[in-house]
């Protein structure tokens, strides 16, 4: 492989990885629970730690390609 291609390859990796819409391969066990956020505050932490559980795990994706 070229090293244009080579580039290319890992250019369209990282585009899917970030763009990639998420899919769910199994239902949620959490849909039978009612334990969800009561108020605002919590519902903005919660909000919070998902976008940095996110990123974190795109940036592990990108140490492992």
């Amino acid at each position: 492989m070229t090293t244009i291609d080579h580039f290319i390859s890992q250019f369209d990796k990282a585009l899917r990885t970030v763009f990639a819409p998420a899919q769910a391969r199994r239902a949620s066990p959490a849909v039978s629970e009612l334990a969800s956020p009561s108020d605002q505050t919590d519902k903005t932490t919660s909000a919070r730690l998902m976008r940095i559980n996110h990123a974190g795990e795109v940036c592990a994706q990108a140490l492992y390609q």
